[in-house]
């Protein structure tokens, strides 16, 4: 068992939501960006972006709860050189303004970046029609629309930074969730690119967002039965790190995928479909499967779903067997 010095977890420390640092970043990044402006739909209180209302006043738009108004206020200041931030629940981007986003933001490539708030399981009690799980399967099939899924708070403050950085359109989770911090101070966010966390021979354990956490109680669960786990971190879900993905598939021969999100078309999906194309393993999708996501307690949720660290060790040893089977079968053949 080994873990990485770069991304050693913090499970001592101090946790909060992810929509707090997302509203305290918005003011750093306001202080950096004089051309950031904050396009509301009637969601600050939620989202935590009061911050940024009370420090940038004059940069703060309501635009109330019409979406696609939202996303073509967007484009239209992004047209005009600003940087945009249209900000809502990201079940209301990936459906309700979907066409707005589609052609007026993401085939123009223009300089938008959306925070999808409220996202997954840990929506918990507002129900099917906030507790967003296919944005990621939405978000990854736009053409010109970068991906990010980070796993903390910390994390999700470098992807805003980064974001701001990168030319054209981003959408980012903020899940309203609150982790463990996974990296030490200093950790700098890159597009396609993921990070290994704990190294490992036997199965390799990939996650996104808030599930990584997820995957690295699942590996101690495994080494306690002697089966040592391989941890990636995958925030940058388009681009995808491909190459790591490859390296550490090609050791193990069997992947465990997780994601606070649905697996049809989602990160389960997108690794799948890059293991394919160069190193075909057996591939398990821990996620939401094919249905609505109810009202109840966020631990009640990550249990009904099966998403808890035992589902992951369970889908562990099935495709370790997967593995086996397969070997089998091309020895006798």
């Amino acid at each position: 068992m080994a873990e990485s010095s770069q991304a050693s977890a913090k499970k001592n420390a101090q946790t909060r939501e992810m929509r707090d640092a997302f509203g305290d970043t918005l003011v750093e990044l306001g202080n950096l960006y004089e051309d950031m402006v904050f396009l509301d739909a009637d969601l600050h209180t939620s989202t935590k972006a009061t911050t940024f209302k009370k420090a940038f006043p004059d940069r703060f738009y309501q635009v109330g709860i019409a979406e696609q108004n939202l996303f073509g206020l967007a484009a239209g200041f992004a047209t005009e050189g600003f940087i945009a931030i249209p900000s809502t629940f990201a079940a209301f981007a990936s459906r309700r303004a979907l066409d707005q986003l589609a052609i007026s933001i993401c085939f123009p490539a223009l300089n938008v970046k959306i925070p999808g708030s409220y996202v997954g399981v840990p929506t918990s009690r507002a129900g099917a029609s906030h507790n967003c799980i296919e944005d990621i399967a939405v978000m990854r099939a736009l053409p010109n629309l970068k991906v990010a899924d980070p796993g903390t708070g910390a994390e999700l403050a470098a992807v805003m930074r980064r974001s701001l950085e990168t030319p054209g359109p981003v959408y980012y989770r903020v899940t309203r969730y609150g982790v463990p911090e996974l990296f030490d101070d200093g950790y700098e966010f890159e597009w396609g690119k993921g990070v290994t966390l704990r190294t490992g021979s036997d199965v390799t354990l990939v996650g996104t967002g808030v599930m990584t956490h997820r995957c690295l109680s699942a590996a101690e669960a495994l080494a306690t039965q002697g089966v040592q786990a391989e941890v990636l971190h995958m925030p940058s879900i388009k681009p995808m790190d491909s190459e790591l993905l490859r390296r550490s598939a090609q050791k193990t021969r069997c992947v465990v995928t997780a994601e606070n999100a649905t697996i049809n078309g989602g990160f389960g999906a997108a690794v799948a479909e890059t293991l394919s194309e160069s190193c075909p393993v057996p591939v398990y999708r821990i996620g939401v499967r094919d249905q609505f996501v109810e009202s109840g307690g966020v631990e009640d949720l990550f249990e009904a779903h099966q998403m808890q660290p035992r589902h992951i060790v369970q889908a562990a040893k099935h495709v370790m067997e997967m593995r086996e089977e397969m070997s089998s079968w091309l020895v006798h053949t």
